[in-house]
Parts: C-alpha cells; structure tokens; sequence
C-alpha cells in the first residue's frame, strides 16, 4: 500500500470498485448502508482524507452539488453562495451553478438540466416557482434543499428565514422611532418570501393601531431601479400624504433608493427614513448607513449543505428557519411620537 491510502487501496480491501467507494464516500442513495458503512469503517482505518483531484483521475467520478440562484448579481445571493461555497468545499464537493433569472419556468428547466448530470444533490436559493413542482420533485433520485422557499416531498427539505417576523421587525422598529405613515417597498411578485415580508409589515402596522394602506404598497422586484423608482413615487405624492418611512424588500432596492434621494436632493432619513432587509455587506457604508434586518445569509448557504449531506447519508433532516436581527444605523429618523 502507498505512504498515502487512495481509493483503489479502500476499494481492494473493501471488495468493490473504486467508483463505489467513490460514491459511498460522497454519501450516494446508490450505494446500499451496509456497504457504504464498511466502506467508511475502512477509510477510517487507513486515515484516508479524500482528494477531489485524485478521486476525478482514478473514478472520473467528481461529487457535485447542484445550485440554483434567481440572479448572481444579487447581494444577498452572492453571501448565500459563499456559505454554500465554504461548507460544500469543506466536505468534498464541488458546484455546478445555474441561474434561472427569476423566471420559474427557465427554474424548471434548470432542475431538469442539472438533474442529467449526476449531481449528488440539489440546492435552490430563493425558487419563483409556485406551482408545478411536485411531479419533478417526485421523479428525482436525489436530496432536495430549498433555501428562502417552502416546498414539501420526500427527499425535500428546507432552510428559510422566519421573513414574515422579519418584515414585522423592521416594521415595528419605524413604529417604535414615531413614523405613522409608512410604505413598504415590494419584492418580486411570485416570491415567498416577498408575501411573507409584506405580511411581517401589515401585522406591525396593525398591532401598532395604524391603518394599512395598499396604496402604500408599492411594487417592486429587489432591484436597484425599483429603489429608483420607489423614489420618484415619493417625490410625486401630495405633502399632507406622503409616507415619513419606508421598508424596503431587500437592501439592493434600498440602496437604489438611497442613489436617487442624492441625486434628487432628498435627505435621508431627515425627509425620509429608510429600512432594508439582508444586511449585504454594502450596507455598512452606505451613505448613510443603511438601517437593515440581518439574515444570517452565509449561515443559510452553510445549513443548506449541512441538511443536503445529511439526507445523503440518509440520517434525519428537518426544517430550519432563522429568525433575523435588526441592525440599527443611520438611515432612520426618531419623529415625535404625537
């Protein structure tokens, strides 16, 4: 046996093919418990540490994890992935990486795709689907994790953020510093989480004795121009109506509504307050800096992996939800409480 046990020193003495023990080690529903725990049994034995580059040159056989993302670009996608990125890497495994570009169909699509290619398991962020989900789900031979959704099946599990409590937390905070009339920045349309926030936002405007507006909702998909947007609405509503505050879906459509209040004169938060919702990294040195709800973004990529290899190792996985904290900065006023 070489100075450094391999794969074909496991396979020899465990009776099987080194693209079993490959497999068994990556933790494959193929590979039966009572080999896969022999197999185990052995590579403890010899110390083996697994080496993705060898493991591709002896079996051609690389584990990989699949990844489905609305968009790359996002903030709060991008501290997702390196969580994801940190924890998959840890154990073993590379990624194969989709964008579906918020479109539920083309997130079919991509489900179809990387399911042909012999991924271990698979990871969607944040899925625009609502419909339409179940027969693919129950036709795959693999582990399911939904990050930021909720969906159902077996082999299908999910790790969210508490959104609704969220949405109230920022919500209330405004409540809390005085404003009374207060508007909320919508996500994209067919997005849980989007209702969920919204949801956070009615009930603290209800428990806090203020009237729930629908014209104070306003329509938005998480991006930088519906920030923009979101400004210019302000601008053009009557002085007597117009809202002191605003919570925003996420802090990319915060941020663009910071750039326009410069580049309109607006101040924040002395004309308007505002609350985002991720706390991306950017906010911290906004101008100003960006009150936010944290969604511990990097945790949920970790306990996304760590749920997905548990299931392929066929030990108990449940449901995970995290409740986010609010980070207090500059970007919100205290108005006398009248």
């Amino acid at each position: 046996m070489s100075q450094r046990p391999s794969i074909k020193d496991i396979a020899r003495l465990a009776g099987v093919s080194p693209s079993t023990v490959s497999r068994a080690l990556a933790g494959s529903p193929r590979i039966s418990q009572t080999t896969r725990q022999r197999i185990e049994s052995i590579a403890r034995e010899l110390n083996y540490t697994p080496s993705l580059a060898a493991r591709s040159l002896v079996t051609g056989d690389v584990p990989i994890l699949g990844v489905i993302a609305p968009t790359l670009s996002d903030p709060y996608v991008a501290s997702v992935m390196k969580g994801l990125e940190q924890a998959s890497q840890t154990r073993g495994y590379q990624r194969l990486v989709a964008s579906s570009h918020g479109d539920p169909e083309q997130e079919l699509d991509m489900v179809r795709m990387l399911a042909g290619h012999h991924i271990a398991g698979l990871i969607i962020i944040s899925s625009r689907v609502t419909q339409g989900y179940d027969p693919i789900l129950e036709g795959l031979s693999i582990p399911v994790v939904f990050i930021n959704s909720l969906h159902t099946g077996n082999g299908v599990f999910n790790v969210m953020t508490d959104n609704e409590y969220g949405g109230w937390l920022a919500t209330q905070h405004l409540i809390q510093q005085g404003h009374t009339h207060i508007a909320y920045l919508s996500g994209p349309e067919r997005g849980r989480s989007q209702a969920a926030r919204l949801a956070g936002y009615r009930r603290a405007l209800e428990e806090g004795g203020q009237h729930y507006q629908a014209s104070f909702v306003l329509p938005g998909d998480g991006s930088i121009e519906a920030g923009r947007s979101a400004l210019h609405w302000w601008l053009h509503q009557p002085a007597s109506n117009r809202p002191t505050a605003m919570f925003c879906y996420n802090d990319l459509s915060a941020l663009g509504l910071l750039a326009e209040a410069y580049q309109q004169g607006v101040h924040i938060p002395n004309d308007l307050s505002v609350v985002g919702f991720d706390n991306a990294p950017v906010a911290e040195i906004s101008i100003p800096p960006l009150t936010t709800v944290e969604q511990r973004t990097e945790r949920l990529g970790r306990l996304a992996v760590a749920s997905l290899l548990a299931a392929l190792a066929q030990k108990p996985v449940t449901d995970i939800i995290l409740r986010g904290e609010l980070i207090v900065r500059a970007s919100v006023k205290k108005r006398p409480i009248r």
